[in-house]
């Protein structure tokens, strides 16, 4: 039986993210503009995005390069495992080997630091030193993800403000969280 878990070195740490445009037969149509209805330009997303991140998000090329800033952040906790989901395969009777990546390794134990240190980097080298976030996801997750930005010396992350009831009930919820994974 082939391992439950497959770990990659350090050394294995992906150089590029993969865009999946590249590979489509058709290019996914762009996103509107919410209040012309029409294609949004490059310009359209400057206030609220870096120009690399547009450039990104624009771009069909298969392979964008992760910068090295970036990837020595990731260290702190990447790669992260692929673990086989054995049960998922027995219920859909299939032969083929399933796969998912495990986040909770992550200092936040999700996968939202893979995309907000980039950001973070990103808008640091455009000059941008303060960036907004809301905190859907709680602001514990938020304040994890601002010490990775810190840590990086990227940014500083602002966050909303949360009421101290949510607070505590998120603090909370990752202790339960972090037992059930221990």
């Amino acid at each position: 039986m082939d391992s439950k878990r497959i770990f990659l070195s350090e050394k294995e740490l992906p150089a590029a993210w993969y865009n999946l445009q590249a590979d489509l037969p058709t290019p996914l149509p762009p996103p509107l503009h919410p209040g012309t209805k029409q294609p949004l330009s490059p310009s359209d997303l400057e206030p609220i995005f870096s120009k690399a991140l547009i450039a990104q998000e624009m771009s069909r090329e298969r392979w964008i390069e992760i910068p090295e800033p970036v990837r020595e952040v990731y260290k702190i906790w990447r790669p992260t495992p692929l673990v086989r989901a054995l049960n998922l395969e027995k219920a859909l009777k299939t032969p083929a080997r399933i796969y998912y990546k495990d986040e909770s390794v992550s200092p936040p134990g999700s996968h939202k630091p893979n995309s907000a240190v980039p950001q973070a980097y990103y808008n640091k080298i455009e000059g941008i030193e303060h960036l907004a976030t809301e905190t859907g996801a709680g602001l514990v997750l938020a304040q994890r993800i601002n010490l990775l930005a810190d840590r990086a010396g990227l940014c500083r992350v602002d966050t909303g403000a949360l009421s101290a009831v949510n607070a505590v009930s998120d603090v909370r919820r990752q202790q339960r969280r972090a037992r059930r994974v221990a």
